[in-house]
């Protein structure tokens, strides 16, 4: 395996089942389950856990290097939202997360939330995600997550595992998936430089 500046890349298969989380409120995990297919991104970090933690559980911190807008409401269950065209899309409704929410949040440890794996835009390149018209987009309950592992290393550092679990097969998920795999790669590499 090799390494880029802290950023080590890996793909790989995930148990297939369920994730189980006890005390979860509601229905939060309801629709989610481990394929076959996980992206996985590691990094170490210049900076102490909960100034990682707090990079993407704020609106500032997600806005220094993730996208230029983000709404979340730092709690279980709480709203995160991640709007990538404030002007075209300012609610994050057919680029966005709106409607993603909080499924696991420990401060300094841990946070997961749902992920909208697809575009509600036709035609705009292999740059962004793959496209789904919007009621198959936005149908919930949202099958992927991500999953942020934070371990406190000396020297005030952190190693960081991003998880991005529910990849599907066939159809838009051919897309996704390698899409994903480099996309996680390049969004931790720009929080590498902004906590160096």
């Amino acid at each position: 395996m090799s390494s880029t500046r802290g950023v080590l890349l890996l793909a790989g298969a995930a148990t297939l089942c369920g994730p189980a989380r006890a005390g979860d409120p509601g229905r939060l995990w309801d629709g989610k389950a481990r394929t076959d297919r996980t992206v996985v991104v590691e990094a170490t970090l210049d900076a102490a856990p909960r100034k990682v933690f707090e990079a993407w559980t704020t609106p500032e911190g997600l806005e220094s290097f993730f996208a230029p807008r983000a709404v979340v409401e730092p709690r279980l269950g709480g709203a995160y939202t991640i709007v990538f065209d404030p002007e075209g899309d300012p609610e994050g409704l057919s680029k966005g997360t709106k409607g993603a929410r909080i499924l696991r949040f420990e401060p300094d440890r841990a946070l997961a939330f749902e992920w909208i794996t697809f575009i509600a835009q036709a035609g705009l390149g292999p740059e962004l995600p793959p496209y789904l018209p919007p009621a198959q987009r936005n149908a919930r309950p949202l099958p992927t997550w991500v999953e942020i592992a934070l371990e406190p290393l000396p020297e005030g550092r952190t190693h960081l595992t991003l998880s991005h679990y529910g990849f599907r097969r066939g159809g838009a998920w051919e897309a996704a998936y390698p899409y994903f795999t480099s996309a996680w790669a390049r969004v931790v590499a720009r929080l590498v430089t902004v906590l160096r």
